[in-house]
């Protein structure tokens, strides 16, 4: 599995698709200003159904109309719209599609946890892999993928899988005052194709990786994470902080990503057998 993950950091042509196009503070916009401050080699093309053009790129009103195959999208889109872009991506061959928006099954409500169900059923039926939704995506200096311009341009040896995309800019960002760089860094949200395992079994193998940080709320299958992890630790140095052991910490993932909290003695005892790092 871990193999066939690097297309993620490494894709020959990204599409944002959702992009604002009135306002250049507006948040959607984070990512494509990330990739030219990066200077992303591969070419980009932002999508908006009033076309026209942004920072001297065409804006395509779909993906149809651009004439070229799109290994990644980044989706900015509204939740309701995220289903219908999975088919869209899978004719125009995209290997897969990162959807920062919010409003799935984190939200706690019906409506939201049937919309990410159908982006998993889409993913498998279709071969598209998800990251997210509800999530900032990828951070691979030496491909020049991003999602916030401030980041060191400079690769390092830690590899960082958070659920959480804002501790995810938090850690790089003080890190980055420490001296720290980063080789991949995955904040993947809900999780609804890959999940934690998948990348944790990409970072255990990466040669460009020493050292893997976690930041896990919760986990969807715990026997097979455990082996990844358990792998992991005797290849790697291995931090691990577990959201939600405390009472607000509970709320607060309960409220992110919808997902339970788990025991602390639980997870402190598997660290100890594991010689992971808290």
């Amino acid at each position: 599995m871990s193999h066939s993950l690097e297309f993620l950091f490494h894709p020959h042509s990204i599409a944002l698709v959702g992009i604002s196009l009135a306002n250049p503070d507006h948040w959607t916009r984070t990512f494509l200003d990330s990739l030219l401050e990066f200077r992303f080699r591969g070419p980009i093309y932002p999508v908006n159904p009033r076309g026209g053009e942004i920072e001297g790129l065409r804006v395509s009103p779909n993906l149809e109309d651009i004439p070229n195959q799109v290994d990644y999208v980044i989706s900015t889109v509204p939740a309701r719209a995220a289903p219908r872009l999975v088919e869209e991506c899978a004719q125009k061959g995209t290997k897969a599609v990162h959807f920062c928006t919010a409003g799935f099954s984190e939200t706690g409500e019906e409506e939201g946890a049937k919309l990410e169900a159908e982006l998993a059923r889409l993913s498998r039926n279709m071969g598209i892999r998800i990251i997210g939704p509800n999530c900032m995506g990828i951070y691979c200096p030496k491909s020049g993928l991003s999602f916030d311009a401030d980041f060191p341009k400079e690769s390092g040896s830690v590899g960082f899988i958070s659920q959480s995309g804002g501790n995810a800019i938090y850690l790089v960002r003080q890190a980055m005052w420490r001296g720290v760089r980063f080789s991949k860094v995955i904040s993947y949200g809900n999780a609804c194709d890959l999940n934690e395992s998948d990348f944790l079994e990409c970072l255990t193998t990466d040669p460009d990786t020493g050292i893997i940080a976690l930041y896990i709320e919760g986990v969807k299958d715990g026997k097979r994470f455990r082996r990844t992890l358990d792998k992991a630790a005797k290849e790697k140095v291995v931090v691990l902080l577990k959201g939600g052991l405390t009472e607000g910490g509970t709320r607060a993932v309960a409220g992110h990503t919808g997902a339970l909290a788990g025991s602390e003695l639980t997870w402190d005892s598997l660290c100890k057998q594991l010689g992971i790092i808290q």
